[in-house]
């Protein structure tokens, strides 16, 4: 299995592996209703920024306590930008702002094409990104096909650093983010090995967008 520009969370990470398996269980659980969906992917979005907390540019400070002695800390001193693909991608990245609560965010729309499984893009809302590090969201990496093309949204507009966070990812989708561009690191609460013949990821959860909001042009 290709690994390249992958950063999946370990046992020992944390402490917080248990907690990621079992918010990863709940979204798969068919019976999940649509509340307790978006509080997993957001708690999902908390466990998977603090890894990316690790990968940040940090410094040394002092801070005086109450006793009036000095302790020493490696403080993150950067913020990076926060971008998410709607709709899905809204609960996952509700959680990652909880974690970097100052970040500008930005929003790009997309939907595919149930035939070609190709995306458009229909809506672009994004701060400056110039010299920035961003943390890319969505909550499934299926084909890769609309990730990819985010990124590349992103790189245009002058992005330094990429960061990627889904809930679910395929093999497939990995591994073609990977080919295009290595140096873009994926932190994911799990990797599912293969895509039916609708691009959906198997096992996968369905549609993230459809158990998080409810069905487009129905009820939920």
């Amino acid at each position: 299995m290709k690994t390249i520009g992958l950063i999946l969370l370990g046992a020992a990470l944390f402490g917080q592996s248990q907690a990621l398996n079992e918010r990863i269980y709940e979204i798969r659980n068919p019976s999940t209703d649509s509340a307790h969906f978006r509080s997993a992917l957001e708690k999902i979005g908390e466990i998977l920024s603090m890894q990316v907390l690790e990968e940040l540019h940090k410094k040394e400070g002092d801070i005086q306590t109450l006793t009036g002695a000095k302790a020493k800390h490696w403080i993150v001193d950067e913020t990076p930008v926060l971008v998410t693909i709607l709709r899905a991608g809204l609960p996952l990245h509700a959680g990652i702002a909880k974690v970097f609560p100052n970040a500008e965010t930005g929003f790009l729309a997309m939907s595919r094409n149930e035939e070609t499984l190709k995306a458009g893009t229909e809506y672009i809302a994004l701060p400056d990104l110039y010299g920035k590090t961003v943390i890319l969201s969505d909550t499934m990496l299926a084909t890769g096909g609309s990730m990819l093309d985010a990124i590349q949204i992103i790189e245009a507009k002058g992005a330094a650093k990429i960061f990627v966070i889904s809930a679910i990812a395929s093999q497939p989708g990995i591994d073609r983010i990977a080919e295009y561009n290595s140096n873009i690191k994926i932190f994911v609460g799990a990797v599912d090995p293969a895509l039916n013949d609708k691009g959906y990821i198997i096992p996968g959860l369905g549609d993230a967008g459809d158990r998080s909001f409810g069905k487009k042009g129905g009820k939920s």
